[in-house]
């Protein structure tokens, strides 16, 4: 399903060094998909002129203002806000699970490499598991585990109870989202107020695709940032093909394409693709979705729900329904990273390698900086209303998707 992964701030804690210098000093590897020639030159690629620096533990207030100051000004005053000579940024972790035991081997260890690369004492880890049939509440009790031993943060909650019989798709999976995000609350209670969301879905990623997204937030000071998620088609020439399109809408309010290489008719939009570059949307969400945390912190905290029974809002999914209400309360900066493409299946994270080989003989041409625009008038809605089904039922139809303006700031 999914994983949160909250940036916070913490007061005093204390912490067992024996296991903070365990966790530092153990040899993790990478996930066999992760450690592939092409990744490795991908990887090296991605870390070039040391941009993840600035968000490893150890690294210096100084030497963060001042890469921020090579970047750009709001980069700057971001990490003004977030970082002082006492404290690191802070992630707090949340993650759904369901009948997920070929994802989690690989799930658990490339965010154990970005535990240890942030720093233990700045991550907090929240799981939901919802009544999994398979071996993945053995998994997580043996995650916790691990956990445990390195001193990391971390609630986990294995869930016995089954997807009820009738249910509404969408209602059911903003709840499960929804429970994912009571730490982030209890956390506050306690004293800690977490800086940014990152949510992951059960996805096959590589510590650096985080670390690149969660870059690309800062860099282009966006409310909501995402990978591509991609699934394979051996009768396809190329091979992969764009997953979530019925999330994803352009800065046009369009549909998503499945084909990679056209994503979106939007002219700019098309153009920066062509070079991989990150591009505006008006909606996103394609397996790991960095958010800006503070409407969920607002007196009416921002959550995941279904649309509104016996009124004309698109019956959409919960993640569109969030996306449209990040607009209304004027949270508008949206981004997809297309350098960075997560999948679901194993059979499909092994043709990554086709996609790093391809973007590292790209000429980029174009500023990697985002210059907004104004969100459409209105989006393409696809909506799902009936009980117990997966693939939405209703005719297409434009609709309007914020009563407060589309204006981008």
């Amino acid at each position: 399903m999914s994983i949160f992964f909250f940036y916070a701030r913490l007061r005093s804690v204390c912490y067992d060094t024996k296991k903070v210098k365990a966790l530092l000093e153990d040899k993790l590897g990478y996930s066999n998909f992760c450690f592939t020639s092409s990744r490795i030159l991908f990887d090296r690629y991605l870390e070039r002129d040391g941009r993840y620096e600035y968000l490893e533990a150890g690294s210096s207030p100084n030497f963060i203002k001042k890469r921020a100051s090579i970047e750009n000004d709001l980069f700057d005053e971001r990490i003004d806000n977030s970082t002082n000579s006492n404290s690191k940024r802070k992630y707090f972790f949340a993650m759904n699970l369901f009948n997920n035991e070929e994802a989690i081997p690989y799930i658990r260890h490339e965010l154990m490499l970005l535990f240890k690369f942030f720093g233990h004492e700045n991550v907090y880890l929240s799981i939901y598991e919802n009544g999994s049939k398979d071996n993945s509440k053995a998994l997580l009790r043996d995650f916790s585990k691990v956990l445990e031993l390195f001193d990391i943060k971390h609630k986990i909650v294995l869930e016995n109870d089954p997807r009820p019989k009738e249910f509404h798709r969408i209602q059911y999976l903003a709840k499960v989202r929804n429970l994912a995000l009571v730490p982030l609350e209890e956390q506050r209670r306690n004293g800690q107020v977490y800086d940014k969301i990152i949510f992951l879905n059960d996805i096959l990623f590589c510590r650096n695709d985080i670390l690149e997204l969660v870059y690309q937030s800062d860099f282009q000071g966006s409310d909501l940032t995402c990978s591509l998620d991609f699934f394979s088609d051996l009768e396809k020439d190329p091979p992969l093909l764009f997953r979530d399109t019925w999330v994803a809408r352009d800065i046009k309010g369009s549909r998503f394409n499945q084909s990679l290489e056209e994503l979106s008719d939007h002219p700019e939009s098309r153009q920066r693709n062509d070079q991989k570059l990150p591009f505006q949307v008006q909606c996103s969400w394609n397996g790991a979705a960095i958010l800006n945390p503070k409407p969920f912190y607002d007196e009416n905290p921002l959550r995941f729900r279904r649309s509104q029974v016996g009124t004309s809002e698109c019956s959409a999914s919960e993640c569109s329904l969030l996306c449209n209400d990040l607009w209304n309360r004027g949270f508008r900066r949206f981004v997809v990273v297309p350098e960075i493409m997560v999948s679901y299946r194993l059979k499909d994270a092994v043709f990554a390698d086709y996609n790093y080989d391809k973007l590292l003989n790209i000429t980029r041409t174009l500023d990697e900086k985002i210059q907004y625009i104004d969100g459409p008038e209105k989006i393409f809605c696809i909506g799902l209303d009936g009980m117990s089904i997966i693939e939405p039922d209703q005719p297409d139809r434009w609709v309007n998707y914020t009563n407060t303006g589309t204006k981008v700031i």
